[in-house]
């Protein structure tokens, strides 16, 4: 049920936020993960190579939780570790362009679509909506922050 108190358009988003969530699950589930694997292969296409350690904090596990998860990603392809030039002890992960290739390929169809339809929008919407999306952007960034930085129990 629509909540009368807020825009229509900040209710959207709410919607737009669940559907991100289900397509994230679709995603992990073309790519035949689990959706806490499919987070830190995310993580690692959109971030680059990162430490075990790093990767685990960027989610929000431990450390042995996400070896787990870069194991299993590891012996599907989709992630190759290698050890620093500057310190052997340290191991980098990083997502393998197979990867990469086949994240963009699942998400290019829904890409083209909204490329093409703000590219028929007239060129002063076209800035609205960006601004819009802009703006929501850092909202949802601030938010974030503000969630992420509360104690936990």
């Amino acid at each position: 049920m629509p909540d009368s108190r807020y825009h229509p358009a900040a209710m959207t988003l709410q919607d737009l936020f669940l559907t991100a969530n289900e397509t994230e699950r679709e995603l992990a589930r073309d790519l035949g993960v689990s959706l806490v694997d499919y987070r830190a292969l995310s993580t690692l296409t959109a971030s680059g190579p990162a430490t075990v350690g790093q990767l685990a904090e960027d989610l929000g596990a431990t450390p042995a939780t996400t070896s787990a998860m870069v194991d299993r990603l590891e012996s599907r392809g989709y992630v190759t570790r290698a050890r620093s030039a500057e310190d052997r002890r340290n191991v980098h992960v990083s997502a393998t362009p197979a990867a990469c290739v086949e994240i963009r390929a699942l998400m290019r169809p829904l890409l083209k679509d909204a490329d093409s339809y703000l590219k028929a929008l007239p060129a002063a919407d076209q800035e609205v909506v960006t601004d819009f999306l802009t703006a929501s952007h850092h909202l949802m960034s601030a938010h974030l922050r503000v969630l992420s930085s509360k104690d936990t129990p």
